[in-house]
């Protein structure tokens, strides 16, 4: 566990409790019509451009949340953990989806569909209350996000990453964190090549911040790449 957990709140949406502690009636409209589908890792779950059809939550797995280059390559800005949801800013909007979502493990997506999620929304204070703040905390992490391309270093943006996928797949164990993903995502994430990024991982090898077991990361000194990212 990182001593600064201010990190998190700026980096991570905190919308895991959008339909908690709602009346009864709110939360059946919610559910009634609540579907479950399964993703495989690399799977579309929607696309830019989209017209929304609902609202999605991660019941299991790992989403990350990108928009195309001009160049056909994928910058992920955000990648969403269990429990949070995804989608619902461009339904509030009315407007199609401004970015993509696909799956970055093997996932199990609840889909509430459109119609519902708006009548509870319309019959439910408490709920509009929690959007507007949720939706003001996340313009708020993607101004962070888009910060780091300005404000670190490519080192930096690498060890700073790190944190914040340890947090994404940090589970309540007394187990190492296994982050789970490939070099070309982490590379997007980071926002540089991938060449560049392997390179960089090596050197975290090499100074004892992290090992690697193929695509699995583990971090092995969390205040060492705390200090490696500057973070302020």
């Amino acid at each position: 566990m990182i001593e600064n957990e201010f990190l998190y709140k700026r980096y991570d949406f905190d919308n895991q409790d959008l339909f908690s502690g709602l009346p009864d009636a709110i939360c059946e409209k919610i559910t009634t019509y609540r579907i479950t589908k399964q993703y495989q890792a690399g799977q579309s779950i929607f696309i830019e451009g989209e017209v929304p059809m609902g609202v999605y939550r991660v019941k299991k797995g790992k989403v990350k949340k990108f928009t195309e280059t001009n160049f056909g390559t994928e910058h992920i800005f955000y990648i969403c953990k269990e429990g949070e949801y995804l989608g619902y800013h461009a339904l509030l909007g009315e407007e199609v989806y401004a970015d993509a979502a696909s799956a970055l493990t093997d996932c199990e997506i609840e889909f509430i569909p459109k119609k519902d999620f708006c009548e509870a929304l319309e019959t439910s204070h408490i709920l509009s209350k929690r959007l507007l703040k949720s939706l003001g905390h996340e313009f708020s992490v993607f101004i962070n996000a888009t910060k780091l391309l300005a404000k670190y270093t490519v080192r930096e943006r690498a060890a700073l990453n790190l944190l914040i996928l340890e947090s994404k797949f940090r589970e309540n164990t007394h187990r190492e964190t296994e982050i789970i993903i490939n070099r070309d995502d982490f590379a997007s994430m980071v926002g540089t090549a991938k060449e560049s990024l392997v390179r960089m991982l090596k050197d975290f090898k090499e100074e004892n911040l992290i090992v690697t077991r193929g695509r699995v990361i583990i971090i092995k000194d969390l205040k060492g790449l705390v200090k490696v990212s500057n973070f302020r």
